[in-house]
């Protein structure tokens, strides 16, 4: 008798434990697809944030050459144009994703084209003067590095909601489920 309450417990904890976490894992009405792109988004933001900050420092201290500030302006370009192409693939789910989903996408997609319009605008300025030091270009790093950092934490923002509105909505079922 005694063996068959703890096999009882055992199942009846399993249930609680392991059936919630297959629900946490995605909320019903989110997509799936948009949730695996912002997470791909997320490691490419990362790396443009770092390399943004490191080169925000290059115009203290009368930093490095502007042929190392291009080479490493250009390294950033080739993420953020991975970032734009993530951006695209959010786009295409857009319709097919649920409401708080596609207000994110909005959003972020709206920091990723200030983003590459930025960067974009600190390599014009760079040609142009040879000089990383003459305004406006040290502005230019500056506003990449808020707004990479700007879009990295609304994207970690977006995740972590999902996350939490998938635990709830879970939580919910369960006590619908029990008060039947």
């Amino acid at each position: 008798m005694n063996a068959k309450k703890v096999l009882y417990s055992l199942v009846v904890l399993l249930a609680c434990v392991v059936i919630p976490i297959a629900l946490f894992a995605q909320a019903s009405g989110d997509n799936p697809s948009v949730t695996g792109q912002l997470n791909d988004a997320k490691t490419v933001v990362a790396k443009v944030k770092r390399d943004a900050m490191q080169m925000e420092t290059y115009t203290r201290a009368g930093g490095p050459s502007w042929k190392t500030h291009v080479s490493a302006l250009e390294k950033i370009k080739t993420d953020v144009n991975a970032l734009q192409q993530n951006m695209r693939g959010l786009q295409s789910h857009r319709t097919i994703a649920s409401p708080w989903q596609q207000d994110a996408i909005d959003r972020i997609t709206a920091l990723a084209n200030d983003l590459a319009t930025n960067m974009n605008g600190a390599i014009d300025r760079l040609n142009k003067s040879k000089n990383p030091t003459t305004a406006p270009y040290p502005d230019y790093l500056k506003a990449n590095t808020r707004i990479a950092t700007d879009l990295a934490d609304e994207i970690d923002a977006t995740i972590d909601y999902g996350q939490n509105k998938a635990k709830a909505d879970s939580l919910a079922q369960q006590l619908d489920s029990s008060a039947k």
